[in-house]
């Protein structure tokens, strides 16, 4: 072959490193992506042809960018080979990984900033849930002016160790659900939570409310305070979720009327967005009855009070049946236990109570109470009898 054979890609019947028959094309070492010669082997000549035809492009492009080089570009890509050899990063590589980054940090948005959209984003949500994201926002003030495409879990690691376990993981959830809604937006593309650990918490025995307790609740308030009835019948005895759930629930959603009473859980008054049925039971009907007979309307929500006010209500209905030491989610974990105890049917009351897990329900609930304090539980009735009141239907 001559001598400037060498000079431009070229192609010749040969036999590859196997002995068969092929077509060989000759790279140059100014057109090899390793910087030295090298011989390239196709099944035909057609194959061999195209990539001839790239070569040829590839040594006119390099031809024509040399015009636009510069001699102080030259000695820029000089230095830049110099700082990227060590390391072993080729300088497009490392052009393109700068020019990403570059987009990125121009695409993001300070921190404060994106709290404060999904806080927006999240106005339909209980009050106490959106009080929780403000005050995990307005502790962390040195990231309020950085993008959020820069902060890593480095930044994030000392703020979350001065936090106990139980304050640490509640914030790592909401921080963690901030940046995904920065994900699906464009603001950053690493979520930095991903890459810190929960902290460890011993797992507690479900704490429930005693049947003795929940009947001085329930008859003061049909005493004293007959609006807050409804919310401590459908918590302890449907088990409906008190933060989001209950303050949903409408009358039109509950039928106590007969036999197959129930309450209906609509998609968007569930936490889980999924809509569910739960049995109405005999002591729960007596409750609203005499609700309905004491003069309680059916109109609208069944809580007829703000965040604010509720908590009020329940705080002085809790300290008229002498309860000190309120547990969390005390009226749900209390119906769970009892149901269990009662029924025995884990599957029914994965599907009432709106859980994902049948084996989370049971490791919870199993024996979380005795028969006999449920037994007392589902016996809880209102002092006065109903019978006197005329069934209804559907409440609307």
């Amino acid at each position: 072959m001559p001598r400037t054979a060498i000079l431009k890609p070229a192609f010749r019947e040969a036999r590859d490193k196997q002995g068969l028959a092929a077509w060989a094309v000759n790279v140059p070492a100014n057109l090899s992506p390793t910087g030295r010669r090298q011989e390239l082997f196709f099944s035909t000549k057609a194959d061999a042809k195209v990539e001839c035809e790239k070569l040829k492009a590839r040594k006119d492009n390099f031809g024509s960018s040399l015009t636009a080089m510069t001699p102080a570009r030259i000695a820029e890509a000089a230095e830049a080979f110099k700082i990227l050899d060590p390391i072993n990063v080729d300088l497009l590589t490392a052009v393109r990984g700068y020019v990403k980054s570059h987009k990125a940090r121009s695409a993001s948005i300070p921190f404060l900033k994106l709290f404060n959209l999904y806080l927006d984003a999240k106005q339909d949500r209980n009050p106490r849930y959106l009080q929780e994201l403000r005050i995990t926002r307005d502790r962390m003030p040195q990231l309020h002016t950085k993008l959020v495409c820069d902060i890593s879990y480095r930044d994030l690691e000392p703020i979350l160790k001065e936090m106990t376990p139980g304050a640490r993981n509640p914030v790592m959830r909401y921080l963690r659900a901030v940046f995904f809604y920065g994900i699906k937006r464009g603001y950053l593309t690493e979520n930095p939570i991903a890459r810190l650990d929960f902290a460890e918490r011993p797992r507690r025995e479900v704490e429930t409310i005693p049947a003795d307790q929940v009947s001085k609740m329930l008859n003061h308030a049909l005493e004293t305070d007959l609006e807050l009835l409804p919310f401590l019948v459908c918590g302890f005895f449907c088990g409906i979720r008190p933060d989001g759930e209950l303050q949903k629930l409408e009358w039109r959603d509950i039928d106590f009327s007969d036999s197959d009473s129930a309450v209906v859980i609509r998609p968007e008054v569930s936490k889980t967005n999924r809509r569910r049925f739960i049995d109405l039971s005999d002591n729960a009907k007596a409750w609203l009855k005499t609700y309905v007979g004491r003069g309680g309307t059916l109109a609208g929500r069944i809580v007829p009070f703000n965040y604010s006010q509720l908590r009020t209500h329940r705080k002085a209905n809790r300290e008229a049946a002498g309860i000190t030491q309120w547990p969390k989610q005390g009226m749900r974990h209390t119906y769970c236990s009892n149901w269990l105890a009662k029924h025995g049917d884990i599957n029914k009351l994965v599907l009432q109570s709106g859980h994902d897990s049948v084996d989370t329900m049971w490791r919870h609930y199993h024996r979380g109470t005795t028969k006999a304090e449920a037994d007392k539980f589902w016996n809880i009735r209102p002092p006065t009898a109903a019978g006197n009141i005329v069934p209804m239907a559907k409440a609307s």
